[in-house]
């Protein structure tokens, strides 16, 4: 009896430990991706955090940046529709707090969704997210929709909230320019192609600060 209590313990450990080591491994490979995904290799993020959900279906993290990887090389649609799974499952997502809110309303304003926009917005705030992201993307729903004076509005908000929210930058910069103030509006496009490079935008707004010069 003795010796089978030690065997049914052995054989317990070694499936703990089994588990305990696959766990460890996805994680690593969650870290591995967003290693590569800062270092702007959204190409090999992105195949790594599919090949991840391939094994680990329920990995809301590896899911969200699986988005943000489609969202920086420009594939709104596809990086749309993985938050909308992520959304729709009704899981969890590490330290959230709105950011998957706010990213379906920045790609939803992005392809002229204005009625997902607003939805993606108000589920933002009821999420608590950043109120300079709040601030951002409601300047943003405003540019969108023909008040560039209510969008500068939020923006100017935003800015005083967060002076290095890049997307407050991007918005204003269009704001401004709609509102005849082109030199204003080249400051603030230096200023976001200042703090996000990379961002998908950043072509665009290249030529823009361009022929405003």
């Amino acid at each position: 009896m003795a010796k089978k209590t030690v065997q049914t313990k052995w054989l317990l450990f070694a499936v703990l430990t089994v588990i305990l080591s696959f766990q460890v491994s996805l994680y690593a490979q969650t870290e591995k991706g967003i290693e590569l995904f800062n270092a702007y290799e959204f190409g090999k993020a992105e195949q790594l955090f599919r090949d991840q959900l391939k094994t680990d279906p329920g990995n809301t993290e590896a899911g969200y940046y699986l988005g943000l990887s489609l969202y920086m090389q420009k594939r709104y649609e596809d990086a749309l529709a993985v938050f909308k799974g992520i959304k729709d499952a009704k899981k969890e997502i590490p330290h959230n707090n709105g950011r998957l809110e706010i990213m379906m309303t920045r790609i939803c304003l992005e392809l002229k969704k204005y009625p997902e926009a607003l939805k993606s917005l108000e589920d933002a705030k009821a999420a608590k997210a950043d109120p300079a992201d709040i601030h951002v993307c409601q300047g943003g729903y405003y540019l969108e929709t023909g008040d560039p004076k209510k969008a500068i509005a939020e923006l100017e908000e935003a800015i005083k909230i967060d002076p290095d929210n890049a997307y407050a930058y991007y918005y204003a910069g269009y704001a401004y320019v709609r509102l005849g103030l082109p030199s204003d509006g080249e400051k603030a496009l230096k200023k976001f192609l200042e703090l996000a490079p990379y961002a998908p935008e950043a072509e665009n707004v290249k030529i823009l600060v361009d022929a405003l010069c």
